[in-house]
């Protein structure tokens, strides 16, 4: 026998355990998933077949994203718009009511905005800079061009010419075709509108940006082009001022008056900021739901949790990324922000339900709270099998074989989602972005850029998009300054020189806007302090703290010890009653402690979100009972009240493993292709070690089956029982006598099983899906003509072509023991 750190068996008050639920779900809880429809060729019996699929599963919004279409299919296509189009979208809403799907829709084709009706005149816009050398003096000019950039992976209809961001009468022509277009069909408008990260390339420039700037900046920038192209040294200071004129425009003359609109008929507006010239924190707060975007697979290094060497993309969104969408949010009061979420973690078909949970975790601790998918593919129900497919993964539709299993991780969503959605944001600090910081650099030109001739240049490197794959190279500074704080176990948001000048103290507190408290404001080391900066600062001159300064922080707020002692990753929020954490260990180890908080705790509530189960926290003297393995997470509700709890700490629970050592039985369902064969094991072992050729590509679920016989004495004194899976490749039901114990989709494998096991002869049935690599990689093998959708069709990590032919099988399965663990 031996101490775990799995059980820590409270003795309190059930009857305070029972008082405690779960908060009602609002139905923005749900996940949602951007619906892409490849030409838009739908029709009303495959969108009841995939809406009713998405409701079943627990997907509680579809984004419509329409795109190019499939190769040999342009019969079908239905162009963006049109009457036809209209009338599909109003039979998804008719259908998606009935199944309480909320329906959003891309205020466009494929990405950036644009299409068929954008003249060359409103189109996207670039400055052509010349020098010329006249009586022995060299006189700078500059010329208006077009980028001549289409929309990206645009669907039939939407083909057409990138619109100037910039230009105000551009954009109102550009929203002027969706008012016709929902004028004329009388078709409701969608809930929310969407619009992707900016990915407008070299537009930096506007017809109208000369007059913008002499109004905005007070001088003629005509007169200092030289020094606006670095010939002429001033400190690149006119180069941060064309800069912020840009962001100003893009936001007045783009994202609100984008707003104005869809609000004007009743729309709200969801949008990805990053990648603008602008800055984000004033983009994100100008729309209802800002959304950031996790592009890439974390290396957390979870205990037991699979890798895939070479077939994962490192995740450009870290911490101080994945913040900006979040703090806007909270700076201005707006209830949720989402996330693009599951964005190339791993090549096409070799993503599990565990690989997602660690990312998804990630973006909860810093703030997301309305998760939606990228993506879902429309696909006919009776199309062969991969059916219609994105090009980018993750693929989250009902012919990836993840999707027998996914009810499980829309119900862990949902779960976290009700919680992180109730109340207010609690965070400690806000801290400054210095963007003006940002703006004074000059960067190096784009690999790609080219001189338009000797004598002129194309001013490549005007332009400063935050996008995040760069923001390492623009922002190293401010990024480190934010990691820092996260590290000592604050928790702050971000907040811009518009939303800073509207702060204000009210007792003792910094108040925002939007009615966030914060405890203080911090100047990240590195800023620079202009006279703009100082005049915003003295009102609340009291609550500034200059650079990462550990004691200063330490008078304003107290840290989470969970996070820096503790390591672990967290988020708190507040309601009238008090406050709850989620909680996530994102480490190597398994953690078991007791440690304070950083708000006043005398009782408390321990919420699962894998299962729903709730539990009385252990609370001594202000210290409360963490243990969490590694991989796991949890909510932690607490109260400055005692709420009939004893708060004598118990220790663990003694453990007793008892190991299925079989023989074991394996028989397939719901696979493809076809496996006729029953198997029988001395082990548990993964299937594609079988001497059997369909099992090794077969893609589907194995049922293993097992028996063990227990004796009074296994019985005795046991609190509770569970089994421990080991290794599962991928996720796995879990039936003990017929009855159903859980899912285990997401590390650690262990679940509860307590009062399934009883004396004598007790049957253990486990349900494991694998991926669909084997099956795609024997169509490759075989050359199945499955890639079948026009432009870009589907790629690999790098954006190149691909086989998959050459893959070695993947494990598919029990890959290890499995045992039993009586606590007593």
């Amino acid at each position: 026998m031996k101490r775990t750190l799995a059980l820590c068996i409270a003795c309190c008050s059930m009857a305070a355990a029972m008082a405690q639920a779960w908060p009602t779900p609002q139905p923005e809880a749900k996940a949602g998933t951007r619906w892409w429809w490849l030409g838009s060729a739908v029709d009303r019996q495959n969108l009841e077949w995939n809406l009713d699929q998405y409701a079943r599963t627990g997907i509680g919004a579809v984004e419509i994203t329409p795109l190019y279409g499939v190769q040999g299919n342009d019969k079908n296509n239905i162009p963006f718009l049109s009457p036809q189009w209209m009338q599909a979208l109003k039979m998804v809403e008719d259908i998606a009511a009935k199944k309480g799907i909320e329906v959003d829709m891309n205020c466009g084709t494929g990405w950036p905005f644009g299409g068929p009706h954008v003249s060359l005149e409103q189109a996207a816009c670039k400055a052509i800079f010349k020098d010329t050398v006249i009586n022995g003096n060299t006189v700078y000019s500059v010329e208006i061009g077009r980028t001549k950039q289409k929309v990206k992976r645009a669907a039939p209809g939407g083909e057409g010419w990138v619109v100037d961001h910039f230009d105000r009468e551009a954009v109102r022509n550009y929203l002027d075709r969706f008012e016709r277009a929902f004028a004329e069909s009388g078709v409701p408008y969608p809930h929310t509108f969407f619009n992707d990260s900016y990915e407008v390339y070299k537009a930096n420039w506007t017809p109208s940006l000369f007059d913008e700037f002499q109004k905005r900046r007070g001088y003629d920038l005509r007169q200092k082009l030289p020094e606006l192209l670095g010939v002429v040294d001033d400190g690149n200071q006119v180069l941060c001022d064309y800069r912020e004129t840009l962001s100003d425009l893009l936001l007045e003359n783009f994202t609100q008056q984008w707003v104005d609109w869809a609000h004007s008929h009743g729309v709200k507006v969801r949008n990805q900021a990053h990648g603008s010239p602008a800055n984000l924190l004033d983009l994100y707060a100008a729309v209802d739901i800002p959304e950031i975007e996790g592009f890439g697979l974390s290396e957390f290094g979870i205990k037991g949790l699979r890798t895939d060497p070479g077939k994962t993309k490192k995740n450009f969104s870290d911490v101080s990324m994945l913040k900006y969408a979040p703090s806007a949010a909270h700076v201005t009061g707006k209830p949720l922000t989402s996330s693009e979420t599951f964005t190339w973690l791993t090549e096409h078909f070799r993503t599990s339900l565990s690989q997602m949970k660690p990312d998804l975790d990630l973006m909860f601790t810093c703030g997301v709270n309305h998760v939606y998918f990228h993506g879902s593919c429309y696909t006919p129900k009776n199309d062969p099998w991969p059916g219609w497919k994105f090009y980018a993964s993750i693929d989250m539709s009902p012919t990836n074989s993840i999707w027998r299993d996914a009810p499980f991780l829309m119900q862990y969503i949902e779960r976290c989602q009700s919680f992180l959605q109730l109340g207010q944001p609690d965070n400690d600090f806000l801290v400054y972005l210095p963007v003006r910081d940002m703006w004074h650099q000059r960067g190096p030109r784009n690999d790609d850029a080219k001189w338009e001739s000797k004598d002129r240049r194309g001013g490549e490197d005007l332009l400063m998009q935050f996008d995040i794959h760069t923001m390492d190279e623009k922002a190293p500074q401010f990024i480190r300054s934010i990691l820092k704080i996260d590290s000592l176990g604050y928790d702050c948001d971000y907040i811009s020189d518009r939303q800073l000048a509207k702060v204000r103290v009210e007792d003792g507190r910094l108040v925002t806007e939007g009615g966030t408290r914060y405890r203080a404001i911090i100047v990240p080391s590195g800023t620079t302090v202009d006279s703009r900066l100082q005049a915003l600062l003295k009102p609340v001159s009291s609550y500034v703290i200059n650079g990462e300064d550990t004691e200063a922080m330490a008078r304003y707020a107290k840290a989470e010890s969970m996070k820096h002692v503790l390591g672990l990753r967290a988020i708190r929020r507040k309601t009238d009653s008090g406050h709850h954490y989620f909680i996530a260990n994102l480490t190597p180890r398994d953690i078991e402690a007791d440690v304070p908080l950083s708000v006043s705790c005398k009782s408390g509530t321990w919420y699962n979100p894998m299962n729903g189960d709730i539990t009385p926290a252990t609370v001594s003297e202000g210290m409360v009972h963490i243990a969490l393995r590694s991989g796991e997470s949890a909510i932690l509700q607490v109260s400055d009240k005692v709420q009939g709890q004893h708060t004598t700490p118990v220790p663990s629970a003694l453990a007793t493993e008892v190991a299925l050592n079989g023989p074991w039985t394996l028989a397939f369902t719901e696979e493809a292709p076809k496996v006729e064969r029953t198997f029988q094991l001395a082990k548990p072992q993964t299937w594609e070690t079988l001497d059997d050729d369909s099992v090794k590509v077969t893609m589907g679920t194995g049922v293993y089956t097992t028996h063990i016989k227990l004796k009074a004495k296994d019985l005795k004194d046991v609190k509770r029982w569970q089994i421990d899976l080991g290794d599962v490749r991928e996720s796995a039901r879990v039936y003990i006598n017929g009855q159903f114990i859980g899912c285990a989709w997401a590390v650690p494998f262990v679940l509860d099983c307590h009062n399934t096991l009883r004396k004598g002869d007790n049957e253990i049935r486990i349900e494991v899906t694998n991926l669909p690599a084997n099956r795609i990689a024997d169509l490759d093998r075989r050359g199945v003509k499955w890639r079948k959708m026009k432009e870009i069709n589907v790629v690999d990590i790098n954006y190149k072509k691909t086989t998959y032919g050459d893959w070695a099988p993947m494990p598919s399965g029990l890959n290890s023991e499995v045992k039993l663990t009586a606590y007593r």
